[in-house]
């Protein structure tokens, strides 16, 4: 990748093209980046560059001769690539325009200052105009900078590895996953547990979750170009209804922590398993999950008999007296998981659906039906004292 900038302020380029990783790929040859001063081809003794506009109006316009002139002289008649004028009127520059430019056999950018530069110049030497965002600057070199960074990260090489640049903000069409390195446990923050028990499908899971919510969150309009998958909307509907959900909650002063999906999906077999007994199990599973795996109303574990429990208010009471001070809620039928802390959740079902409470040892469990003809139903894990 060749890239010529043309300037008036070539000094104000070279300590960022000099560090870093730009530095490394410039000394590696990987990439080229020359850098040309307009003012060294004007015909005016004075070194003029600029003058003022027809018509009058504030300020002064960069002259037409030494912008043509400084590129036909650089960039010859075999030129094969994309020359690009800095300006706030251009497309806006995203991660798409950047992988284009990245196919480019060299890139030319012009930086423009003052009121900017003479229309015929533009249509001389130029293929079309770029902006890095909806502002003024005060010239085209941070512009020029943002450009050759962003492309430079694409050649092969620059980064050191193909991954760093595939799987990041934008090049998904979501925004990034967080990430974390060593140590552990920071000050008392942990990374969290899934990124350090190696199992990659996993991790993939939880990286694509996360990316998912922090777009939802900060650009959610970039939902609408992204290339989703049916899984991906089928997580966004649960990220979306965990959101209402914690909002209601909060709503009623119940604190709520939405955990993983993941965990959501596994937590109702680990539930089933503590509290149907093991000789009931297998025909448990299959009247109560209906085929769906692990969703299906659990609540008829205790209805149809295969575990023992209190139903009515005598499982309420028995809820009462042994409520833990931070419990789980699980709601099977949205495929959620909580750690709520205070307050009455299960006095929320009928908004909720079916709601099943457990403390964290997953020894006392209540379960709340959505429909109000069956439950509640309390009961005990057979490895409760």
């Amino acid at each position: 990748m060749k890239i010529k900038v043309f300037t008036l302020f070539p000094d104000m380029l070279r300590p960022m093209l000099s560090e870093s990783i730009l530095g490394r790929a410039i000394q590696a040859g990987l990439i080229s980046v020359e850098l040309y001063n307009i003012r060294d081809y004007t015909l005016d003794k004075h070194r003029s560059t600029d003058d003022y506009p027809f018509g009058g109006g504030a300020g002064m316009v960069m002259m037409a001769q030494p912008i043509v002139d400084a590129i036909r002289q650089n960039i010859g008649p075999d030129f094969h690539g994309r020359r690009i004028y800095l300006s706030p009127r251009g497309r806006r520059l995203d991660q798409s325009i950047v992988e284009e430019l990245a196919r480019e056999e060299a890139l030319v950018l012009l930086c423009g200052h003052y009121e900017g530069v003479d229309q015929r110049a533009l249509d001389s030497v130029i293929d079309e105009e770029l902006s890095i965002g909806d502002y003024v600057l005060t010239g085209g070199e941070l512009g020029a900078l943002v450009v050759i960074d962003a492309v430079a990260r694409l050649v092969p090489g620059v980064l050191g590895s193909d991954e760093s640049s595939a799987d990041e903000s934008f090049t998904t069409g979501l925004l990034e996953y967080p990430q974390y390195t060593r140590p552990a446990d920071f000050r008392g923050q942990r990374v969290p547990e899934v990124l350090l028990g190696g199992n990659h499908a996993d991790i993939a899971a939880w990286r694509r979750e996360q990316a998912l919510e922090i777009t939802l969150m900060h650009r959610p309009e970039l939902l609408d170009t992204a290339p989703l998958t049916d899984a991906d909307r089928a997580l966004l509907r649960r990220i979306r209804r965990g959101r209402e959900v914690a909002a209601l909650l909060e709503s009623h002063g119940i604190g709520a922590e939405r955990l993983e999906l993941r965990l959501a999906d596994q937590w109702p077999k680990a539930w089933f398993a503590a509290f149907v007994p093991g000789d009931k199990r297998r025909e448990a599973k299959k009247q109560c999950f209906s085929g769906r795996r692990h969703v299906g109303y659990l609540w008829q574990a205790f209805s149809m008999g295969f575990a023992k429990a209190l139903s009515g208010d005598a499982a309420c009471r028995a809820w009462a007296e042994n409520r833990p001070d931070a419990c789980m809620l699980c709601l099977p039928d949205d495929g959620l998981l909580f750690k709520v802390q205070g307050g009455q959740p299960d006095a929320l079902a009928e908004r909720l659906g079916d709601v099943v409470l457990a403390d964290e040892a997953l020894c006392r469990t209540l379960v709340v039906p959505g429909r109000r003809d069956a439950g509640p139903y309390y009961s005990e894990s057979e490895e409760h004292p």
